[in-house]
């Protein structure tokens, strides 16, 4: 982490009132999923779970969804975490929980715009890790599902700025790092990471967040790390992006990234990327269709 970067954020924070809290449901469930096997309260984690009635709707919509549901009508938080396990819950509970925080954040992105291009990209990181026969990785869902977080830390903390990033962005049809680096002096890459150790994230998840967009940097990248960039990389090209089209080089990202990949899974030699850019398409519309009952749509009038 630069720790200049981390300096102004930090100070700005402070200015602000600090960065948002991690609420308190996530930390309980963060807390229970690294204690001894066997020292897990899973009555607790339901009765936590449980408090909040509207949260509670919204986790068994999603595991009632195709994408989550394996036997029968999930009815109660019990039967959820029954039949989905630890890990899968405290992924849902992320998915419907954060949005909440962000409400208020007055931006030129519309917050479903976010949310959508999240759960989509947190979706296919976890479908790019099955297909490519990755044993069970806890991690590459939530990491995908925040590793743009930092663009709700930037628009909280420097609104105005934000504000000027987009309309640049949106205007010039380039990516948003490109602008926030010579607007702000750093990216949203490594803003979330300030957010993802203040909340003690789990590293994997934090270093994909921070090298999602620079994979190279890291010194040694993490399956996690490339999964979420490569799946962050098809949903801005198949659009479930931010409301616009880049028109700088994403099909030479995609497919420098799908060459690491098959370095390290055999099964990615069987595709080119822009094969499996075709596979993902299933995804994406299920991703689409989920996102718009759990965030809801998004607005007619987001850019084009």
């Amino acid at each position: 982490m630069n720790p200049i970067v981390q300096e102004i954020l930090l100070k700005r924070a402070k200015q602000l009132g600090n960065l948002p809290a991690m609420p308190k449901i996530l930390s309980v469930l963060n807390e229970a999923l690294v204690a001894p096997v066997g020292q897990v309260d899973v009555e607790n984690i339901v009765r936590t779970i449980s408090y909040d009635e509207s949260l509670v709707a919204q986790c068994l919509r999603m595991a009632n969804s195709a994408l989550y549901r394996q036997r029968g009508e999930v009815d109660t938080v019990m039967d959820a975490v029954v039949s989905l396990g630890l890990w899968r819950i405290r992924d849902l509970v992320f998915s419907c929980a954060l949005p909440r925080m962000f409400t208020s954040l007055s931006v030129l992105l519309p917050k479903e715009v976010f949310w959508h291009h999240a759960l989509a990209t947190a979706l296919l990181s976890q479908k790019l890790s099955d297909d490519l026969g990755h044993s069970h990785n806890a991690h590459v869902y939530l990491a995908g599902l925040l590793h743009d977080i930092g663009i709700l830390t930037n628009a909280l903390l420097f609104p105005e700025d934000f504000n000027d990033v987009f309309r640049e962005a949106i205007s010039e049809r380039i990516a948003i790092t490109s602008v926030e680096k010579r607007v702000l002096g750093f990216t949203h890459a490594e803003s979330g990471r300030v957010l993802a150790d203040a909340w003690k994230l789990p590293l994997e998840s934090a270093e994909a967040i921070e090298f999602h967009h620079s994979t190279e940097s890291q010194p040694e990248p993490s399956d996690t790390t490339l999964f979420v960039h490569l799946a962050d990389q098809f949903c801005l090209q198949r659009g479930s992006g931010y409301g616009y089209a880049v028109l700088d080089g994403e099909s030479d990202t995609i497919s420098a990234g799908w060459s690491l990949l098959a370095e390290k899974f055999p099964r990615a030699r069987r595709f080119t990327g822009e094969e499996y850019a075709v596979v993902v398409d299933s995804t994406l519309v299920t991703a689409r269709d989920l996102a718009d009952r759990v965030f809801g749509p998004v607005p007619l009038n987001v850019p084009k």
